[in-house]
């Protein structure tokens, strides 16, 4: 049995955000072609054999419904100079297909979008979905990789706010 916090969402969200984390682009494909784009900072790698990685997303998140029905989904590791797609696709109110407007991508394995310009790009088909809360854990299998090589950092967030990795992040 689970008792009352002492503290509320926001205090609980502020004190999360003093652990700096990459922040990725998810894309995704369902079966009927509607696609999903959108920003994800809960990502990590799970398995090295086979290779699985996961992320979260809240089921209360306007890509949520495409992300429960896509066989296929792709992340995307930001750049730092890759600030402007992340807060597109952290836009709330666009669809899919308006969030990928003015973004380079091309179709990648069963058609789900891929952005060729991300230094590193993981795609792969959708293993278990575990509800926890108002978020899912959505974990994939592996089965395509893109590596192009970068001396860009990744794109960080940090109590937030976008920041550049061993920046002054200070206040």
């Amino acid at each position: 049995m689970m008792t009352e916090p002492l503290f509320d969402s926001a205090e609980f969200r502020q004190v999360c955000g003093h652990f700096p984390t990459g922040v990725t682009a998810v894309t995704a494909v369902a079966t009927d072609g509607a696609v999903a784009a959108l920003t994800v900072n809960s990502f990590t790698s799970v398995s090295l054999t086979p290779p699985k990685v996961l992320f979260c997303v809240a089921t209360s998140s306007s890509s949520f419904r495409v992300l429960m029905e896509s066989q296929r989904i792709a992340i995307h590791i930001l750049s730092q100079e890759q600030e402007d797609v992340a807060r597109r696709f952290a836009t709330s109110g666009l669809t899919g297909p308006e969030k990928l407007g003015g973004v380079a991508w091309v179709p990648g394995p069963d058609g789900v979008p891929l952005l060729p310009a991300t230094p590193a790009v993981l795609a792969g088909r959708r293993d278990e979905v575990i509800t926890s809360g108002d978020h899912v854990i959505v974990l994939l299998d592996i089965d395509h990789v893109h590596l192009k090589p970068s001396r860009v950092p990744a794109l960080s967030f940090y109590r937030g706010r976008f920041v550049a990795p061993n920046a002054d992040i200070a206040e």
